[in-house]
């Protein structure tokens, strides 16, 4: 983990850090079964701009059939009684 972060830093005690502050943006370097799938903060191997792209349309399918308005419009209708 990147102890040099504003949001950790100074560490004074490291497993509190930890615990308390920890996020996954601290994470520097993620090893899987020998294989490095994050390192310098960032996923290896992985076309992000791509990802997003499919994450977007995932949502706004399941938004449309959802019948919820991504503009910010959309209210929870009450449940009937």
């Amino acid at each position: 983990m990147r102890a040099d972060d504003i949001t950790v830093f100074p560490v004074t005690d490291p497993a509190a850090t930890v615990v308390s502050h920890g996020h996954p943006g601290l994470v520097d370097t993620v090893l899987v079964a020998g294989r490095v799938v994050k390192r310098d903060g960032a996923l290896v191997g992985v076309d992000l701009p791509a990802l997003k792209t499919r994450l977007t349309a995932s949502r706004d399918r399941v938004a449309a059939a959802a019948g919820v308005r991504l503009d910010r419009t959309w209210r929870p209708r009450s449940a009937p009684k």
